[in-house]
């Protein structure tokens, strides 16, 4: 997972100096963030329908040579348009990564560990952008960008190596399909979107919105380090207690979402210490909520754990489309706190729809 994500996340962490030695600006970056994630929601249902007929192992595997592959090319891009391509190359693995790993966790993990399993999983994204926040002031400072995308290479060829084979039985290539989603489903889906909207930009922007506030790079990137600290943190303990009590999985995310909304106006509004509150709170809470809801998808579908997984996971590469693309442009052109407003807004329709799709999903029993 870290692998799957890592390329985008230091493209964010590293925006400065790579956009000073490439020639493009913050519309361009967040068109790039947003070809990335864009590819992997529509190649994320096709890979929990790969995962499904393959097996959770071997499209891991494939996930990791894809992100290789990719670190790879955006290491060497001499122009902005290669840094597209080699995000694009990465996106393959990225859709393949989320509905592979939910599979094998379920085939691998006992049911009473998996929602720590999960929030586990899920902490790889934070250990993304906390690895690319430290690489800013340890790495590219000293020795340059390209030489930061060396450790998402070493991690992809360590994966390519140590994933262990599960003892899955691969379906069929006739009844592994892309599953049609129940209503409950849909609308879940629906606020992942708006939520992914909300917490991309987190990770591709924050460093430059901390910059732009009079932060300087170092203090920027150990900030982003510490939101990402926070949200390891929380999404293995949301993880662990999901295991050990019986609330509700989608009532849960909805909470924290609606609290990790405060964090944006904070970002936009705040001064120095402000901000840095409003981005512990917008990593600690608004973007640690998707563990709990693949654990509430996982549970309610459990004959089609990759198809649903890959569903809602389209749903947030699709809002994690949408959300840079839009941050960039709107910081550009109008102002950072402009851009963070809308992430507010989109934050609590995001939160608003979960808790809708999952009462949905509970009544109809699927």
């Amino acid at each position: 997972m870290v692998a799957a994500i890592a390329p985008v996340h230091l493209l964010g962490s590293l925006a400065p100096t790579i956009q000073d030695e490439l020639g493009f600006g913050d519309a361009a970056q967040g068109l790039a963030v947003a070809g990335f994630f864009g590819l992997s929601a529509i190649l994320t249902s096709w890979g929990g329908a790969f995962t499904d007929r393959r097996g959770s192992t071997r499209a891991l595997r494939v996930a990791v040579v894809s992100s290789l592959a990719g670190a790879i090319v955006l290491m060497l891009a001499p122009a902005y348009a290669v840094i597209v391509i080699g995000l694009l190359i990465a996106a393959i693995g990225n859709a393949i990564a989320q509905p592979g790993n939910n599979a094998f966790i379920s085939a691998g993990v006992p049911v009473q560990r998996r929602g720590f399993a999960l929030g586990l999983k899920q902490s790889a994204i934070p250990i993304s952008t906390g690895l690319a926040g430290l690489a800013l002031p340890v790495i590219a400072i000293t020795a340059g960008w390209r030489f930061a995308y060396l450790y998402p290479i070493a991690i992809a060829a360590a994966a390519l190596v140590l994933i262990p084979p599960v003892p899955t039985a691969p379906a069929s290539p006739t009844t592994a399909r892309v599953l049609r989603p129940s209503r409950g489903l849909v609308l879940v889906t629906a606020g992942a979107v708006a939520a992914g909207v909300a917490v991309a930009p987190v990770g591709a922007f924050l460093v430059r919105s901390l910059e732009d506030a009079g932060f300087d790079p170092g203090t920027a990137g150990i900030v982003q380090l510490c939101g990402s600290v926070t949200l390891i943190t929380t999404r293995i303990s949301w993880g662990r207690l999901m295991d050990h009590t019986s609330l509700d999985r989608f009532s849960f995310a909805f909470a924290l979402l609606t609290v990790g909304s405060i964090g944006y106006p904070l970002l936009a509004f705040g001064n120095g210490p402000l901000m840095v509150i409003g981005a512990l709170t917008a990593y600690g809470a608004a973007w640690s909520w998707p563990g709990i809801a693949h654990l509430g998808v996982v549970e309610h579908h459990p004959d089609d754990i990759g198809g649903a997984s890959g569903i809602l996971q389209a749903g947030m590469f699709t809002g994690a489309t949408l959300g840079p693309g839009m941050f960039g442009i709107v910081a550009e052109q109008v102002s950072f706190a402009a851009a963070w407003t809308i992430c507010f807004g989109s934050a609590v329709l995001g939160a608003m729809f979960i808790g809708f799709g999952g009462r949905t999903l509970r009544r109809d029993g699927t």
